[in-house]
């Protein structure tokens, strides 16, 4: 959901964070492979998924183990940085709150929605329905400035709907319009969320901002799951820690710091570009695990969505078009700040 980066993303809330936005003089070949890779990790989150559905994980219990152990790691990560320390002490308490509010509530419900998807779809159909994102997003910032989008990203915008229509089709003979509208209301979601995160994240670094949402995420989905008899999850088999431990190292904490990591040698339009190969990479490993094959339909519909996500990455509106963000946080002197 790398989900959708700077324009949606994945799944992968955390990723749209605030770091240093340095560009250097044309994306190198490290930088670029930096975030292809943070691309196909993502890829893998509805691969094993699905793998965690089959063999009968809970789904509750599943989410809460999976942001608990994604938010130890990032706070780990956190506090043996000391920039990161550094940067923990000046941030204001409201965008604290706000950081954990955003994953208790856009996070986790876009990740609700993407999973019970995955209980009634494909994974590939379930990966391209949440790429709608980008066109879901760009529709929202022309309702909220009132200025219309450029005719490039209106054609975008037209293609990604047209293909969600394609994509709701029928598969092998069954339409199951609840999971495709389950997982095109999950880019919806995550699309109008990212407008209030553009105002929390500005000046935090990405492992912060990451490690505070994530833990939003994992307090209502541990919540969620006490109350419903389900508590946490505790694998007993080798197929069942190795979904889990794969949900959370590649999708929740790889994914992640690759792609801050990349962001930084390549830049945010670049890297939104690129990781528009993250559908590309779940139809792919779908195939080659799953078994899956979608119909011509939603092939032609998966490359609509596909190009459409292209499109808008490849051509951002200005930035100040979303609206005032919140102020970076101020530098301790003699510092700098990540």
């Amino acid at each position: 959901m790398g989900r959708c980066k700077e324009s949606c993303h994945g799944e992968r809330g955390v990723e749209v964070t605030s770091v240093e936005r340095r560009r250097v003089p044309g994306p190198g070949l490290y930088g670029l492979g930096l975030i292809m890779a943070s691309a196909l990790c993502y890829s893998m989150l509805s691969i094993l998924g699905k793998i965690a559905l089959a063999i009968g994980l809970p789904l509750l219990p599943l989410l809460a183990t999976r942001f608990i152990l994604g938010a130890v790691i990032l706070w780990a990560w956190v506090l043996l940085a000391a920039g990161s320390r550094r940067a923990m002490g000046r941030i204001p308490r409201a965008r604290v709150l706000g950081l954990i509010a955003w994953g208790a509530i856009g996070f986790s419900g876009q990740s609700a929605l993407f999973f019970l998807a995955l209980e009634r779809i494909s994974a590939s159909l379930t990966e391209v329905l949440l790429y709608t994102c980008p066109a879901f997003l760009a529709l929202m910032l022309w309702g909220i400035t009132r200025r219309r989008p450029k005719g490039s990203r209106l054609l975008a915008i037209t293609l990604a709907l047209g293909g969600t229509w394609l994509c709701a089709g029928p598969i092998e003979g069954v339409t199951d319009l609840r999971g495709a509208a389950l997982a095109t209301l999950s880019g919806f979601w995550y699309a109008a969320f990212l407008i209030w995160m553009h105002r929390l994240t500005p000046g935090i670094p990405g492992a912060v901002s990451g490690a505070y949402i994530i833990t939003g995420a994992a307090l209502v989905f541990s919540v969620a799951s006490l109350l419903s008899g389900g508590g946490l999850l505790v694998p007993r088999s080798p197929a069942a820690w190795g979904t889990v431990l794969g949900i959370v190292l590649t999708a929740t904490v790889f994914g992640f710091v690759l792609f801050v990591a990349g962001l930084k040698q390549v830049g945010p339009q670049v890297a939104s570009i690129v990781s528009t190969f993250e559908p590309l990479g779940t139809l792919l490993l779908a195939a080659m695990f799953l078994g899956e094959r979608l119909e011509s339909a939603q092939c032609v519909g998966a490359a609509l969505i596909i190009g459409a996500a292209f499109v808008l990455a490849a051509t951002p509106e200005q930035a100040g078009r979303i609206g005032p963000a919140d102020p970076p946080l101020p530098t301790l002197p003699g510092r700098a700040s990540d």
